[in-house]
């Protein structure tokens, strides 16, 4: 979107055309992405099918990261109170999704708002990553735990 660089010229061969792309990002669809302004792909990144993207919020990805199928990242989030969220009049935000360089993103993944992967981390299929991680971390995990209630700012 706005970039105006030419596209290169054919190639004869698919060996020709791997060296050709070999620093550009691989999207396999289909893709879903909810605004696509938000979103910034390093070099050599392979995002499988079935992705999703809400991109309320700054979502990259670095260098190098291999998305397995259906991996679904979400920047955006709605208040918890029901008179606040008020359906689809009410606000949206969220919290930026970053995947640092060298990361490998197991199939059926779900990242939430405000999640940084640290580089080299591998998350394995399925997980839900709700939290910060370092580098070179394996993470894995599906397990739901009590949130805790929340008050509603409207008085009774």
């Amino acid at each position: 979107m706005g970039d105006n660089t030419p596209l290169p010229p054919p190639v004869a061969t698919e060996d020709e055309e791997d060296v050709l792309l070999a620093d550009e990002a691989w999207v396999e669809p289909p893709v879903r992405i909810d605004y696509g302004t938000n979103v910034k792909l390093g070099k050599n990144v392979f995002i499988n099918f079935g992705c999703v993207i809400l991109d309320t919020c700054q979502v990259t990805i670095g260098d190098r990261t291999l998305f397995g199928p259906n991996v679904q990242l979400y920047s955006g989030t709605h208040p918890l109170d029901p008179e606040v969220r008020n359906g689809t009049q009410g606000p949206e935000m969220g919290g930026e999704i970053h995947i640092e360089e060298d990361c490998w993103i197991g199939g059926q993944v779900v990242v939430l708002p405000g999640v940084t992967i640290g580089k080299g981390s591998v998350v394995g299929a399925g997980s839900i990553v709700t939290k910060v991680s370092s580098k070179q971390l394996t993470i894995a995990g599906r397990a739901a735990v009590y949130g805790g209630c929340w008050q509603s700012r409207k008085k009774a």
